[in-house]
């Protein structure tokens, strides 16, 4: 990968909802890189729609983001064969239905179809080993079959503590729209106490959910 195009990804990595805007000099510092760069950099991702400059000086996400995310998700296959699948989970248990996929070990939270009562997806990407929805999608990829991930991968789901949301378990099951490893997963999460009494209902129903995914989308 050429270096400018590593270091425009870094930039675009900085933005999150918790911190959505950021100065040339921030980036430079968050970055290690020259304040030049850092501007030449934002002006460069501002000129293609991927940032823009507010008024003060400072540069948030452009709308060029939103329809790239809207192209991907058009075409990877979930909207046909996955949302469906998740709303209809959703509206049966009452609990949210996360539509996750794995980017650079990292859980993006792509959609999610929450009741009035439901919880809320992580404000952003978490690392996969926080998660059972990443904790699946890693096993997809682990080599060997021995330890947890072996084990996983063999279950074909995970269930545990959503560890970057206080008091949230869930179950997931990856999500296989094509041949080789799935990248994305499907989860039920739930506040603990609501998970845990319905906690091999909920693992039965998520992972007969991936099953019937993979094989409406091999037909």
């Amino acid at each position: 990968m050429p270096a400018s195009v590593h270091k425009a990804a870094l930039v675009l990595d900085l933005f999150s909802v918790e911190r959505p805007d950021w100065g040339p000099t921030e980036v430079a510092d968050e970055l290690g890189i020259a304040k030049s760069t850092a501007h030449a950099l934002l002006g460069e991702l501002t000129g293609v729609g991927l940032t823009e400059r507010l008024p003060c000086g400072r540069y948030r996400l452009g709308w060029r983001t939103l329809e790239l995310a809207r192209t991907k998700l058009a075409t990877s296959g979930y909207r046909e064969a996955v949302t469906p699948t998740a709303r209809r989970l959703a509206s049966h248990f009452g609990e949210t239905v996360h539509i996750t996929a794995l980017e650079r070990g990292r859980v993006l939270y792509v959609a999610s179809e929450r009741p009035p009562d439901g919880v809320a997806a992580p404000a952003g990407p978490v690392a996969a080993q926080l998660t059972p929805p990443g904790t699946v999608l890693l096993a997809e990829r682990a080599s060997g079959a021995d330890g947890e991930l072996g084990r996983t991968r063999r279950r074909g789901y995970a269930v545990g503590a959503q560890r970057a949301l206080e008091g949230v378990d869930c179950a997931a099951a990856p999500i296989r729209t094509s041949d080789g490893p799935a990248t994305a997963a499907l989860a039920l999460c739930a506040p603990r106490n609501r998970f845990q009494a319905r906690r091999d209902e909920y693992t039965r129903a998520i992972a007969g959910a991936g099953e019937r995914i993979a094989r409406s989308v091999r037909r």
